[in-house]
Order: C-alpha cells, then structure tokens, then sequence
C-alpha cells in the first residue's frame, strides 16, 4: 500500500488536474472552439509519434500509426461538429477510457500482483486489469440507471469502450518497446507525452468514428 502513495501518483493528479479541464470544457463550450483545441492536442501527439519515429530505423509502422491517429481526430471532430452522435455520448465513451485507465492503475498499484503483459508493458498487472474493467462498468451503470440520465449506456457497450481503450494502450506500448522507450514524451509529468494520455482514445475514436459513417 505504501507504493501507491508516491511522487508518481502525485505527478499524476497534478496532471489530472490540468488535463481533464483542458479536454472537457472546450466540448462544453463550443464545439468549434473544441476544433481549436483538438487540432493543437494532434498537432503534439504527432511530433512525439515523429520523435519516436527517429529513433527507429523503420519508420513504415509509425508512419502507419501517425495516419491513423490523423484520422482518428479528424473523425472525433467529425462527429462532434456534426452531432451524429449526442455530446453525452462522447462524454460518457471519455469517461469510460479514463475511469478504466485510472482504476486499474490503482488497482495494479494496491493490489500488485502478475504481469499482464510483461514483454510488452512491465506496468500492467492481472489484478489492475480487473480492478479496472469492474469499476468501470460499475461506476458507469450507476451513473446512467441511478442519476435520472435518459440516455442509457449497455454494460455491453462498456465492455466495448473498454476493450478497444485496452488494445489502444497495448499498440503504443508496443510502439514505445519498439522505439526502446519508456514515455513518448515529458509534456505531462507522471502520464509522459500526451500520446500516453489519449493511445485508448486514438483507437476507440477510429473505430467509432468509423462505424457511425
């Protein structure tokens, strides 16, 4: 337990912090202002995925992935501008990312335990993954069934937001292994770059934005 209590976690809520508003109150506030933001948000993500690029010979799979993550924006913005699907439904599929991120940090970190994935992220443990997939689905159940909220998310659903945001964190550890790297960036002190924030965010949004096409 005295593990969980570090300057990581504190650098992480410092974070936090800053980050959450940065992400959602421009999606309340207007959705053009919202353009601004994201673009500025994919602007950077680039660079580090180029920087990672740089220091890997074979430039084809991030090359790849840089492309995806371009159209994994332009397709959030896509949707947000267009209203195909309603801001609620946006917010709620970030907040299911987040909360899934954040408790089975927690969970990897209180409980410990096996490696989910040593070869590919030494971090990631059994008993976080669970910790994780559990909270989540509760916390977002409760929130949509108890709080009077008309639009209803399916645990089905949940489940799905969470395994896309699961394989989105494992490509960019994947990338970052690849690359002989730890964080794609120091922008966000305790996270890294900001691809470290937003990995389950690129694919969870390419596939969304695609399926609603």
């Amino acid at each position: 337990m005295s593990d969980f209590f570090t300057k990581e976690l504190l650098y992480r809520l410092g974070s936090v912090i800053v980050f959450v508003p940065l992400v959602i109150l421009p999606l309340i506030y207007n959705n053009y202002f919202s353009v601004i933001v994201f673009l500025f948000i994919t602007s950077i993500i680039c660079l580090e995925i180029n920087q990672m690029k740089n220091k890997n010979r074979s430039y084809l799979i991030f090359n790849l992935y840089l492309a995806f993550t371009v159209l994994s924006f332009f397709l959030f913005l896509f949707l947000l501008i267009t209203e195909i699907v309603s801001l609620l439904f946006i917010l709620a599929t970030i907040a299911t990312i987040w909360l899934f991120d954040t408790f089975s940090y927690i969970g990897g970190k209180i409980i410990g335990g096996a490696k989910l994935m040593p070869k590919i992220s030494s971090g990631k443990t059994v008993s976080g993954f669970i910790t994780g997939v559990f909270v989540t689905v509760l916390i977002i159940q409760l929130l949509f069934n108890y709080l009077e909220i008309d639009y209803k998310f399916s645990i089905y659903y949940t489940i799905f937001i969470i395994t896309l945001s699961f394989v989105g964190d494992t490509i960019v550890s994947m990338l970052k292994r690849y690359a002989s790297i730890k964080d794609s960036g120091k922008i966000m002190p305790g996270h890294g770059g900001l691809l470290d924030r937003f990995d389950s965010f690129i694919i969870v949004f390419l596939i969304l934005g695609i399926s609603s096409l």
